[in-house]
């Protein structure tokens, strides 16, 4: 009889097991059915599809005196190196560089998009300027604050505006 008890439990935890699996696999179709995958990719919020983006500008100038009444000239610092740091990611230091007008562009990985208050918790850093500008021995260490320069249509773009470097 203990035999045949043992055999019926296994029976029934089979059966139950099989009906779990069953539904599961009926869920699986009911969903794919009413959700189309690109629906489903958006709705989870991974996949293929970008779903948002956050880029940081700047410009990056060299203050120049042109006279002794102080009236200042200013060049862009072209191949500036920068760094965008945030306070939540301590290890975490995204670099870019400006280009010939000394402006520069970073895009921000999404894994930082869900960070709150970018503008308060990110900073840019000018780490290094070329020898070769005229600002090229100037103190580069200071943090640049952001603002929130745009926001719409799952965009956002935040600008530490205009970073000005003396020559020493």
């Amino acid at each position: 009889m203990e035999f045949l008890n043992k055999i019926f439990l296994l029976l029934l935890v089979s059966i139950i097991l099989k009906i779990d699996a069953a539904i599961a696999i009926a869920d699986d179709l009911i969903l794919d059915q009413i959700i189309s995958r690109k629906e489903m990719v958006k709705w989870a919020g991974y996949g293929e599809e970008k779903l948002s983006t956050i880029t940081i500008t700047g410009k990056i100038l060299c203050r120049l005196a042109t006279s002794r009444k102080s009236s200042q000239s200013q060049i862009p610092v072209s191949g500036a190196l920068v760094t965008i740091s945030c306070v939540e990611n301590m290890g975490l230091l995204l670099t870019g560089s400006s280009d010939s007008y000394g402006e520069f562009e970073i895009e921000l990985p999404s894994n930082l998009h869900a960070i709150p208050n970018i503008e308060r918790m990110c900073h840019v850093t000018v780490y290094h300027v070329p020898r070769s500008s005229p600002c090229g021995e100037a103190f580069t260490g200071k943090n640049k604050a952001l603002r929130l320069a745009y926001m719409g249509e799952g965009v956002r773009s935040y600008t530490s505006d205009i970073v000005y470097l003396r020559p020493i």
